[in-house]
């Protein structure tokens, strides 16, 4: 008797069957069913900056999609060079499949697909796949290659009881805007020639990413000089329960090393934002070896160790201490924010 399930590449037309497993598998936090739509996943798969889909479905002749392995193209900038990478998310196997097959089971050879069809350095393939494996990572490092890179050490700050106003400079104003324009081009082009690997931040993808956002509400912040309107920096916030309940969080950032005013203006900013939030806490990212993490330390920002760690599955031979040593990243890097 021939498998009734076969494990290929997503065709059109799998979307409500894959659809209908995602929403009997992933229950929200307080166990009910959120169901996601069809233009949640139109647009962060289908729609994302990359033009690329990279999913594989393990699909039974007669019940439909029992399981998937998908990644999240995303742009990167590697060693001077635009490419891509891949975040899994989304995972799953139906309960009664999960041991269909040889062993180890469906969900390895689910990945294992996807790493033959779209893992390498070629044109439209991942040179990486990265991610926050906490539940499934000893099946990720037995049977998927998975290489812990990096522990998730965030940065924060207690604003129980309010803080001090911070002194920013005069000349800058902080504000908010519907959208990133072309001088957040302007600014990634500026930033990136420092930078051996980090995803792309230029106004395409970070409003895709959170000026378009299905399933959370984020803020975009420019910090510009007030008499000549010059983008000197930005970054994004977003009121979340990730953490600690009622934490602001500042997801993403984009500002010059060295421009010390432009950090202080937007901390100011975001320190005052979420206090009027009745936040509990401030936090945020970054490598721990990149500058920035000392820098924020100096701010009144204090160290917070969390289970949460980095995992990569490299299709390339740069090898872990590449990864680990030269990813600028922020927690906007993951769907987890």
């Amino acid at each position: 008797m021939t498998d009734p399930v076969e494990i290929r590449a997503f065709a059109p037309g799998d979307e409500v069957a894959l659809l209908d497993a995602y929403n009997r598998v992933f229950p929200t936090a307080d166990g009910k069913i959120q169901p996601r739509s069809l233009a949640h996943w139109q647009w962060k798969f289908r729609d994302n900056p990359t033009g690329t889909l990279h999913t594989v479905v393990a699909a039974h002749r007669e019940l439909g999609i029992v399981g998937c392995y998908v990644t999240l193209p995303v742009r990167i900038w590697i060693e001077g060079q635009e490419a891509i990478a891949g975040q899994p998310v989304d995972l799953f196997v139906l309960p009664e499949w999960r041991r269909h097959g040889a062993r180890p089971g469906l969900f390895v050879h689910c990945a294992h697909k996807h790493y033959e069809m779209f893992g390498g350095t070629g044109p439209g393939q991942t040179v990486f796949h990265y991610g926050w494996p906490v539940p499934n990572w000893r099946i990720g490092q037995k049977y998927l290659k998975y290489e812990n890179i990096r522990d998730w050490d965030f940065l924060f700050r207690e604003l129980a009881g309010g803080i001090p106003v911070r002194a920013t400079p005069g000349d800058l104003e902080v504000v908010p805007v519907a959208r990133f324009g072309a001088d957040a081009n302007a600014l990634w082009d500026a930033q990136k020639s420092g930078m051996q690997l980090a995803l792309v931040r230029d106004a395409r993808s970070l409003n895709w990413r959170y000026a378009d956002a299905h399933d959370r509400s984020y803020t975009l912040l420019e910090c510009r000089e007030r008499v000549s309107g010059r983008l000197r920096g930005l970054c994004v916030y977003s009121l979340t329960d990730f953490l600690f309940p009622r934490t602001a969080m500042l997801v993403d950032w984009l500002c010059p090393l060295t421009d010390d005013d432009a950090r202080t203006a937007m901390v100011g900013a975001v320190e005052q934002r979420a206090v009027a939030d009745r936040a509990n806490v401030l936090a945020t990212l970054f490598p721990q070896m990149d500058p920035r993490f000392l820098l924020f330390q100096r701010m009144g920002f204090l160290v917070y160790g969390t289970s949460y760690f980095t995992v990569v599955a490299p299709f390339d031979a740069r090898g872990t201490i590449f990864y680990r040593e030269q990813w600028y990243h922020t927690c906007g890097d993951s769907d987890l924010v």
